[in-house]
């Protein structure tokens, strides 16, 4: 079988890759258990070893579907769709994040959501590492800007007040350990200015490029 990573890098479309950093993550969580088979393959931010009960974060990485940006943008043209890479489950909405192709060529990590729950869709942060920050962070949804000022634990409380929160602690270390970096306490301390599908009007290039190319 081939690896997780493997899987993942041969989904991305041509235009994009995936960055030293995310492939350094991906192969790393792979030597230490956390893909998992379940109706597809997946890694979560949990090694299996951790009881299902106990993973309060839900944000997992998967193969690209080669459909949910067309589905998404309302446009299967291939020449867009190609630019846009959604490979991270970031809400049970079906809201992701991805990579994106922008006009000069450069790589972006953006958010795609889901429109029934999530509508973030805007450029998330500036580089791998600091995705991987983001993640580290471990909310239970990733996908929910409302909540970007709370601690993933204040968060949690206030979806579950009586069920114990849970943090990604084995991925926290690593991703610390690994880039000399620290996890932020709030996802606010690291994401930008965000944007929404239904906000009138942004100044953010993936939420300008979404609009001009949607269907």
């Amino acid at each position: 079988m081939n690896s997780f990573l493997d899987e993942v890098e041969a989904s991305f479309p041509a235009a994009l890759h995936l960055p030293e950093e995310l492939r350094m993550a991906l192969r790393w969580m792979e030597q230490n258990g956390f893909v998992q088979q379940e109706a597809i393959r997946y890694c979560g931010l949990y090694p299996a070893s951790v009881p299902r009960g106990l993973r309060s974060a839900s944000a997992h990485f998967t193969k690209v579907d080669s459909n949910h940006a067309g589905y998404w943008l309302g446009n299967h043209d291939t020449s867009v769709t190609s630019r846009l890479a959604p490979f991270i489950v970031t809400g049970a909405d079906g809201s992701y994040a991805g990579l994106w192709l922008d006009d000069s060529g450069r790589q972006r990590f953006v958010h795609m959501g889901s429109g029934s729950g999530s509508t973030l869709a805007c450029v998330l942060v500036s580089n791998a590492v600091d995705l991987l920050r983001f993640l580290a962070i471990g909310y239970e949804e990733t996908c929910l800007p409302d909540l970007f000022d709370l601690t993933p634990e204040g968060a949690y409380a206030e979806e579950y007040s009586n069920d114990p929160y849970r943090p990604p602690l084995e991925f926290r270390h690593w991703v610390e350990t690994s880039f000399g970096v620290q996890i932020p306490k709030t996802a606010s301390e690291i994401v930008g200015q965000t944007a929404c599908m239904d906000d009138g009007y942004s100044d953010d290039p993936f939420w300008q490029w979404a609009r001009k190319v949607a269907a």
